[in-house]
């Protein structure tokens, strides 16, 4: 859909779908590991109830969050990436989380967070950030904590994907 989307199943089969457009550029790397993670392993590491504390939290970052790129504030990323709903307990799962999360405020990254279900995090960059500096800054730090990972550079376009018949 391009932007941000925001979902929400509002019953068995039906999603109630909005797509935001984030003010200003919002540069993005995705750190991708040669091994994956079903959706299903995933989710067996998460606990069946949360605390009142933790859930509060994670509403309170998600519009944060929201509003971050609503009014083009970077600034408040770093606070609204602080999850404790997901990220906790898949952490040992998804190892470039804990690593990646180490170089926030350093050489323009402003947070880092998994990208769906993981293994993937995406690292969200300062707009006045050299994007190769961070990618390298990125790939150095993997490589000290012996972790491997595709560095992709990326960011929230206004366009989502689009399927295109290859011609025979």
């Amino acid at each position: 859909m391009g932007g941000l989307t925001v979902a929400r199943m509002s019953g068995e089969a039906e999603a109630q779908v909005a797509r935001v457009r984030p003010k200003g550029k919002w540069p993005l790397l995705l750190a991708v590991p040669e091994q994956s993670l079903s959706t299903e392993e995933a989710r067996r590491v998460l606990p069946s109830e949360y605390s009142r504390a933790d859930a509060v939290t994670n509403v309170q970052n998600s519009m944060l969050l929201l509003a971050a790129f609503m009014q083009g504030r970077p600034d408040f990323l770093a606070a609204a990436l602080e999850d404790r709903i997901h990220q906790p307990y898949r952490a040992a799962l998804c190892p470039l989380l804990p690593c990646l999360q180490e170089l926030k405020g350093t050489d323009g990254v402003l947070g880092a967070a998994l990208s769906g279900a993981g293994p993937s995090v995406l690292i969200f960059l300062d707009p006045g950030a050299p994007l190769q500096k961070a990618r390298k800054l990125v790939a150095t730090h993997l490589l000290r904590n012996r972790l491997a990972a595709e560095v992709i550079p990326t960011s929230i376009t206004p366009r989502g994907a689009r399927a295109s018949l290859a011609a025979s």
